[in-house]
């Protein structure tokens, strides 16, 4: 009962098409994280607790998991009169064979139409990830990992693109999870945490152009743990992302509009109640990126067998990316017991 339960949540999430006319982005799609409970508190993961979906921010987290091994899935919610045949899959993965290390992969994939007055083009974008994190010490970890990026039909879209290209780029990471210290009216535990994406995110067919979907990026963030008892947890988060390359050209040389510039400043709040119910909000500042600017609200609810989180982004600008500001919904399922 339990495996056709898991299979059937599968597809549900894996399975729904909807309508849209899709306006490119600048950092394509594969670049939008997806989880709700990052997407809750700004878009901010590097130095937050460990969950299903730390893939995507930080894989040096999941040794300090609670759960021996999970699968997370996301499904973005659109409007059918703005999206056309939009499909949209993020699927997580880790296990702890034992207390020092931890190998997780995910794979983030969009299929969408975009129609103009002279075509209908059809579009792939995904993601392919993986990672293995070793625990150095008590309270510090550390991950390599290793990424496949596809992207396939945009020859018509953006200039110097191939019908279909590919690249790669590999990860690492750190994160410091503290011991619990006593001060005078709470106890507290301070995180932190960085994230080096991409830092060869080279073009397989050797077309610079293809790069400006996974620019070498750098996130930095830190948190500090409030407990005031076993029933209150209030947790306060910061993070810094910037690119530390700018593709602004294509294979011509040309300066391309859309070039990726700028970094983003966000800050993230959670509070937990009897670590069943989570409520979040936060703020993401896009500096030089102004669809990077916007707030969040989100909750989850903790189950023994699945938590369900939920996230909605609210645009504060008018260049806003088509689908930041929709509704996330995700689920954790912990296999151990689900299985």
């Amino acid at each position: 009962m339990k495996k056709n339960t898991l299979i059937f949540i599968l597809t549900c999430f894996s399975l729904s098409a909807q309508q849209t006319n899709v306006i490119p982005v600048r950092d394509a799609f594969i670049g939008i994280a997806t989880d709700a409970i990052a997407a809750g508190q700004g878009d901010i993961g590097v130095a937050t607790s460990a969950d299903a979906f730390s893939q995507s921010w930080n894989p040096s987290k999941y040794v300090f998991s609670d759960k021996k091994f999970e699968i997370g899935i996301t499904r973005i919610l659109v409007n059918s009169e703005e999206f056309n045949e939009f499909n949209q899959l993020n699927l997580n993965f880790y296990n702890k064979p034992n207390t020092r290390s931890a190998y997780s992969i995910s794979f983030r994939g969009y299929s969408y139409s975009i129609n103009t007055l002279q075509f209908v083009q059809s579009n792939l974008e995904g993601s392919l990830d993986g990672a293995y994190t070793l625990r150095l010490g008590e309270t510090f970890a550390m991950s390599v990992g290793g990424r496949y990026i596809l992207l396939q039909g945009k020859a018509p879209l953006l200039d110097g693109f191939d019908d279909t290209s590919s690249l790669y780029g590999v990860d690492v990471s750190g994160f410091y999870y503290g011991n619990e210290i006593a001060y005078k009216k709470f106890n507290g535990r301070w995180r932190a945490g960085f994230n080096f994406s991409n830092v060869r995110g080279k073009s397989l067919n050797d077309n610079k152009s293809v790069e400006i979907y996974a620019p070498s990026t750098l996130r930095v963030g830190t948190g500090f743990d409030f407990v005031f008892n076993q029933d209150k947890i209030l947790g306060i988060t910061t993070e810094y992302k910037t690119l530390l390359d700018s593709y602004v050209e294509n294979a011509n040389r040309e300066k391309l509009d859309f070039g990726l510039e700028g970094s983003v400043i966000a800050l993230g709040l959670a509070f937990a109640y009897q670590e069943k119910l989570i409520l979040r909000t936060g703020y993401s500042y896009g500096i030089n990126r102004p669809t990077d600017s916007f707030a969040s609200i989100g909750t989850g609810v903790r189950g023994r067998y699945v938590d369900i989180d939920v996230a909605f982004l609210l645009g504060v600008v008018q260049a806003e990316n088509p689908i930041r500001s929709k509704l996330r919904l995700s689920l954790s399922l912990d296999l151990a017991e689900v299985l």
